[in-house]
């Protein structure tokens, strides 16, 4: 008795410390990997992390990441608070390159980096593509005189960085042979946006990434998260009209520049699009083809004809789905957007230029890097400073005004300058500055 008593223990302490040594070299191998990784992106950013950890859950993650660019690249440091891999299960970590490259699909992987976050002269697009051009433009429909509302014109809307979170499910059924996948990307106080996929008949990794691949479901959402709240409060003060005024004159402008393009859209489209601006109302365009269908296939079909093939319906927020209906000539939809947008430009009145009292004369005589009281700022209107906030960020500009408790300050940027308030409450110290 007392022999098996030790066999028993001996073979119980075995299993431990075979089970410690598993989750020991799963976390070292988890960890050198990713100093590895990190360690080869360094001859063009420095990136550093504070904490790893490894739950043998499935999951790893770095948190309080830092990447610093070096090799005279912009001076802008992103921070990100953190990054999680999850698999199915910790021992899914054992072999991982040679799964992969055996073909094996993994039957679960989640990936999720959690508020990068960046100051706007990093996003600031000093060339922007023709999607963007035309959606700068559409968000300043009736916007008073101003012509676009894009990335340079987000200090306008009181936005002084840009926090962004990304998740990426996957999922594969090897019994069903499908694979869901989910990829969402959220700006945070603006708007987030997801898409949601299921593809069949998925039996290896070329499978995936055959170009001929059908799908058997596609949903896309979209929610905005204060930026139309925003663009509404800035417009109404444009062009001085209530809010439900100003709203109606958008809604109509959008309208005409869209048949100005020879688009043509159901009404529920701008119902949609109404409820989604002034209500935050989520917007889901859902895809159910009667069989599984290669999107690339839709190009050979009249954009007339696509809601139907693709079987589309609309939900706004919980409400019953409504059918999509709408046409454009899809070989030149973007040409005829941007045509629009011209004319449309060319034909506005030219806004009225800015006049800035002059009050600089004496600042040749102010001592640079000279701090001065926070409680006086209100005097130094029109004069170069240099502003550290409590965040431990700096912006050097030209005070224009001082409003409501916010300092406005002119500062460049890569393509030309901008407006930027910032609380007097956050301000941790003022210096006059060189002009």
């Amino acid at each position: 008795m007392k022999k098996m008593k030790k066999i028993l223990t001996l073979t119980l302490f075995i299993a431990v410390m075979a089970l410690a040594s598993t989750a020991a070299y799963i976390y070292f191998s988890t960890k050198n990997a990713i100093d590895s990784m990190l360690e080869s992106a360094q001859p063009f950013v420095s990136i550093q992390y504070q904490k790893f950890s490894n739950p043998m859950n499935g999951s790893i993650s770095i948190h309080g990441v830092t990447i610093s660019p070096i090799l005279g690249m912009t001076e802008t440091t992103i921070d990100i608070g953190s990054i999680e891999l999850r698999l199915d299960s910790a021992l899914d970590y054992l072999n991982f390159e040679k799964k992969i490259e055996s073909g094996e699909i993994l039957p679960k992987l989640q990936l999720k980096v959690n508020h990068v976050y960046a100051d706007l002269n990093l996003i600031v697009n000093d060339d922007p593509d023709d999607a963007e051009l035309i959606s700068a433009y559409i968000t300043a429909l009736s916007c008073g005189e101003i012509k676009e509302i894009g990335s340079k014109e987000l200090p306008e809307l009181d936005y002084i960085g840009i926090d962004t979170s990304v998740n990426l499910n996957f999922e594969y059924d090897k019994y069903l042979s499908n694979v869901e996948m989910e990829f969402e990307i959220t700006l945070h106080d603006m708007a987030r946006y997801s898409a949601k996929l299921l593809i069949p008949n998925i039996n290896s990794p070329a499978d995936l990434a055959n170009i001929n691949t059908k799908i058997s479901s596609l949903e896309f959402e979209l929610q905005d998260l204060g930026y139309n709240s925003r663009v509404i409060e800035y417009c109404v003060k444009q062009n001085g009209l209530k809010p439900d005024v100003y709203v109606d004159k958008h809604i109509q402008a959008l309208k005409g520049y869209v048949s100005d393009a020879n688009i043509h859209l159901s009404e529920n489209i701008y119902d949609a699009y109404r409820a989604y601006f002034v209500d935050q109302a989520s917007l889901t365009i859902v895809s159910q083809p009667l069989n599984a269908i290669n999107l690339q296939g839709i190009e050979l079909y009249e954009t007339k004809e696509w809601a139907n093939i693709l079987g589309l319906t609309l939900f706004v927020d919980a409400n019953p789905p409504s059918l999509l209906r709408f046409d454009w000539n899809k070989d030149t939809a973007i040409e005829d957007l941007l045509n629009a947008r011209s004319i449309a430009i060319k034909e506005a009145p030219v806004a009225k230029p800015r006049t800035r009292t002059n009050k600089r004369e004496n600042i040749k005589s102010i001592p640079k890097n000279r701090e001065i009281s926070i409680s006086d700022i209100y005097d130094y209107v029109n004069y170069p400073v240099r502003l550290e906030t409590k965040q431990g960020k700096t912006f050097k500009g030209f005070i224009i005004d001082v409003v409501r408790g916010r300092v406005i300050i002119e500062i460049r940027l890569k393509g030309g300058k901008a407006e930027m308030p910032i609380d007097i409450t956050n301000i941790e110290k003022v210096f006059i500055a060189k002009p």
